[in-house]
């Protein structure tokens, strides 16, 4: 959101902490060797430097993430989290500083220039790596004058990764949440960067774009797709093409316009032949600097499946983007070859990317805020982008997709005096393009009429073989803690202070949680619950509910949460009744570990089962560790299982808690990226499978962690507590 590419130039045109550019076709390869880089730069504008903030423009070499590959080195920069458990060595820098300075890594010349004076150069940096040794050069030349120059060596026991242009201010702090204001010190425009020697590699299949990625659904012969791009200049082309392969010719079936704000098109194509797998591609046509260019994203539509074959649902939940590309999990998910993906909220969370938010209070906000979403976004999906092509995909935003930390939508309101009074913080036209990214390409809504703030509503239902699915929204509707402040009056009291942005979250163990319900407080708003009750009542296919929290609070991280949808428990009782009407079982993601629930509504197992899958990429403190032993347990069963009551009352039968750092997984891989994956295997993360069975009216529940050479599951062990096989009789 801080660059532009204007007149061949690329442009830093915004202040902040994480500025910079990479090159994703040239990187520094291991071992030994020599390498020089040039570039010209410029400031952007003539205004005094004098008060302003020091700053640094020039290059960043050897940039490595989470493991040495173009795209993870990105994000190498990454603090917080379980980022700094990952993270190696620091790139070396070496530029100009704004107050007259070169530099490489922590050495500083004297002062050797009049930075004011600085209107056009060219930085040149040369090395030889050597033993475990660099010895660097850089050098500011005006035409064919070198003005300064310095020397260094530096001991470093290895130099790979990326090379980047970067832009900041001097000294850059390692904050978790770095600011995405604009931060005050002088922006700098860079062209004809160059590159070589033997140190180099080149690989100029690494691009991305302009096509970023596609994700569709094919619903009764109905076929919507919503197409990503980078976003372009405002004088490129503005329409993309849907193709489709008739023999060894491709037809244009579709023209859309992009849609600005999201970057995005969207195609709405009736009478499909969902019979047959059907090959597509994408076409955008767009000026590069050689030239007009036709740039292709190829899939395939499959055809709906039979009603007797098993449906394969791949569950994904709560993404942070420090496993970018996700390279592992992708390739598991290749293999297990789900017919469908869902992903079931938190997208992404605010410090995605190492940067912090942009706000829209206002309209003139909006378009800012819109490219600050999009680089988290586009940083959480990208690297799914090969599993999405070529199977349906369903999405539904979370709180932190809206950059809420929790959302008690209240119907679409705005956001009032604090949090726990419910609503929107973000501009109503920044949440709906939210909504659009992530919702555009489900199949029509059941309820077309938007709510507050022209905030709409995607509840609808999509069919894949004999299995149909309820896409719905527990937080959109939801009533707020503010709504029962009065009777949290004696909490208040217990508490000895009235800190209402904190309400919602209880520990007193003895305080009565169910006296902060009332008949007429909302979770999934009546328009919802008629949609379950009509999408229920055709009793042919298995049936599924997908969305993003769990009907009870299965974790103990506090005594009772209301962000969960324990509560409000009158209307957590309508929505089981409306899904147990509808025989349906529920699939959910926002907890960060897996659950197998069977839900309770007057007596223990008198509901449907609720599944929650584990969290992407998060590091989580949840987990299920009961106090009391749980009745009803069966033999052999772990002791965390049984019937229970949540933190709000609500009757659970717990039959499997996949809790973090609690089980060792076997796994021999021990290539590139192996500490990555065994991070993510000690941490409880991976992904969610249900296996829908027709022909004997099952549905099976897995829940996987990552492995680095997935074999299929007759090789790897599942989540402790899964599989689970039930009945939906």
């Amino acid at each position: 959101m801080n660059w532009r590419l204007a007149d061949g130039r690329i442009e830093n045109t915004h202040g902040g902490w994480v500025n910079e550019t990479h090159s994703l076709t040239h990187q520094l390869k291991p071992g030994d060797g020599s390498f020089a880089v040039s570039v010209r730069l410029g400031l952007m504008d003539s205004s005094d430097t004098a008060s302003q903030v020091v700053g640094f423009a020039g290059f960043k070499i050897g940039a490595v993430g989470h493991r040495n590959h173009y795209l993870s080195n990105v994000l190498h920069d990454l603090n917080g989290s379980f980022a700094s458990e990952l993270a190696q060595a620091s790139p070396v820098a070496a530029g100009i500083t704004t107050d007259g300075r070169l530099r490489i890594g922590e050495l500083y010349s004297e002062k050797q220039f009049d930075f004011a004076q600085l209107d056009e150069a060219t930085l040149i940096l040369s090395g030889i790596y050597s033993n475990g040794r660099l010895a660097m050069s850089v050098a500011l030349a005006r035409g064919e004058e070198q003005i300064a120059w310095l020397d260094a060596e530096i001991e470093r026991e290895s130099l790979s990764g990326n090379i980047a242009l970067a832009c900041h201010g001097l000294n850059l702090p390692r904050l978790y949440k770095r600011s995405a204001e604009d931060i005050d010190h002088p922006r700098f425009w860079f062209s004809g960067w160059e590159a070589a020697g033997s140190k180099l590699s080149a690989n100029s299949n690494q691009t991305i774009g302009p096509i970023l990625w596609s994700q569709y659904t094919l619903h009764e012969s109905a076929l919507t797709m919503m197409v990503f791009l980078a976003t372009m200049e405002v004088k490129a082309n503005q329409t993309v093409e849907l193709q489709a392969r008739s023999g060894s010719s491709w037809n244009t079936i579709a023209e859309s316009a992009v849609d600005s704000l999201s970057s995005s098109a969207r195609f709405r194509i009736e009478n499909w032949d969902s019979r047959i797998d059907q090959e597509y591609r994408i076409a955008y046509r767009w000026n590069t600097a050689n030239g007009p260019r036709v740039d292709y994203w190829s899939g395939t539509v499959r055809k709906n499946p039979a009603e007797d074959k098993s449906i394969v649902l791949a569950g994904l939940s709560c993404s942070n983007s420090e496993l970018f590309p996700n390279r592992f999990l992708v390739d598991n998910l290749l293999t297990q070859d789900p017919d469908l993906v869902y992903f079931s909220g938190d997208q992404i969370y605010e410090s995605n990317g190492g940067y912090w938010i942009v706000p829209a209070k206002t309209e003139s906000d909006v378009p800012r805020a819109a490219l600050n979403y999009l680089g988290k976004f586009w940083l959480s999906i990208l690297g799914f982008r090969d599993l999405l092509k070529d199977r349906p995909t369903v999405m539904t935003p979370d709180d932190h997709d809206v950059y809420s930390n929790d959302l008690w939508g209240k119907g679409g309101i705005p956001m009032g005096k604090d949090r726990c009074f419910g609503g929107y913080t973000m501009h109503a036209d920044w949440v709906k393009m939210v909504e659009y990214t992530q919702m555009g390409n489900r199949p029509d809504p059941y309820d077309e009429a938007p709510i507050a703030q022209g905030i709409r509503v995607y509840t609808t239902s999509l069919d894949i073989g004999g299995a149909s699915f309820a896409l719905i929204n527990d937080r959109k509707f939801k009533s707020a803690p503010g709504d029962v402040i009065d009777a949290m009056e004696p909490l208040f009291a217990m508490r000895g202070e009235r800190n209402t942005p904190r309400m919602d979250t209880i520990n007193e163990t003895n305080f009565d949680t169910r006296l902060l319900d009332r008949p007429d407080l909302e979770l999934l708003g009546q328009r919802q619950l008629d949609f379950l009750r009509q999408w229920g009542r055709d009793g042919t296919k298995l049936r599924a509910v997908l969305s993003q929290s769990a009907f009870c609070q299965p974790h103990h991280l506090m005594v009772a949460d209301m962000d969960s949808n324990g509560w409000p428990q009158s209307g957590r009782k309508r929505a089981l009744e409306a899904i147990r009407e509808a025989n349906a079982v529920m699939i959910t993601g926002d907890l960060h570990f897996a659950t197998l629930v069977q839900q309770g509504i007057d007596d223990w197992e008198d509901a449907g089962w609720s599944f929650t899958v584990p969290s992407v990429s998060t590091q989580t403190h949840r987990a299920w560790r009961p106090t009391v032993e749980g009745k009803n347990r069966l033999p052999g069963m772990p002791d965390y299982t049984g019937r229970y009551l949540d933190g709000w009352g609500n009757k659970i039968t717990v039959w499997a808690a996949a809790n973090p750092y609690s089980f060792l997984v076997e796994d021999s891989y021990d290539g590139e990226g192996a500490d990555t994956l065994r991070y993510l295997q000690k941490s409880g993360q991976g992904y969610g499978i249900v296996r829908f069975h027709p022909k004997d009216n099952t549905v099976t529940f897995e829940s996987w962690p990552v492995f680095g050479d997935f074999r299929g599951p007759e090789s790897h062990e599942p989540h402790p507590g899964f599989p689970k096989t039930i009945s939906m009789q």
